[in-house]
């Protein structure tokens, strides 16, 4: 009774191992997207301060002659994220940023994927420190991601908008 019931389990479990074995973890593509503006709309108060940009995700246009049909993103992780003034101000007044993910579907929570505090005031651009762990397959996959950037301003800005801009390094697992 007992081979019995090992080989009906090794029947089940073979099979299983080696579909899970040749599926493959994917192909990783780096994908970096420079100067993306990102405009705080004012008057500005001291506290966050919220501007988007929205990044659209053509899967195609990024792989290239690579592309083939059916291919989809399974994961997708954040390298690395820099910020650069967008405006003759720099820094000044900034304490803090926060770069976080969104996208349309309501079921995928915001992400918050990288981070800079306390933020050097003299600085011509920042590298923010990625969160290693961000999982940001799903909000990718969606073709519109939405990039949120909070700036934490150390007092109120009445005269008009600040602006920065933001480049990004992804790494994209492909499947097909």
């Amino acid at each position: 009774m007992i081979k019995n019931i090992l080989r009906i389990a090794g029947t089940m479990v073979l099979p299983a191992l080696l579909i899970w074995g040749c599926s493959g973890s994917g192909t990783v593509h780096e994908y970096a997207v420079n100067d993306l503006n990102v405009t705080l709309e004012g008057p500005l108060f001291e506290g966050p301060n919220q501007g988007q940009y929205s990044l659209e995700i053509d899967l195609k246009s990024i792989l290239g002659d690579a592309y083939q049909e059916g291919m989809l993103i399974s994961d997708a992780r954040l390298t690395s994220a820099t910020v650069a003034p967008g405006d003759s101000l720099g820094f000044a007044m900034v304490r803090s940023l926060v770069l976080s993910f969104a996208s349309d579907d309501a079921e995928v929570a915001m992400q918050e994927v990288a981070f800079k505090n306390p933020l050097p005031a003299e600085s011509s651009s920042v590298a923010l420190e990625v969160a290693p762990d961000a999982e940001l397959g799903t909000l990718v996959s969606g073709g519109t991601v939405y990039l949120v950037l909070d700036a934490d301003l150390a007092e109120d800005f009445y005269d008009g908008n600040r602006s920065f801009k933001i480049n990004l390094t992804l790494d994209l697992t492909v499947k097909s």
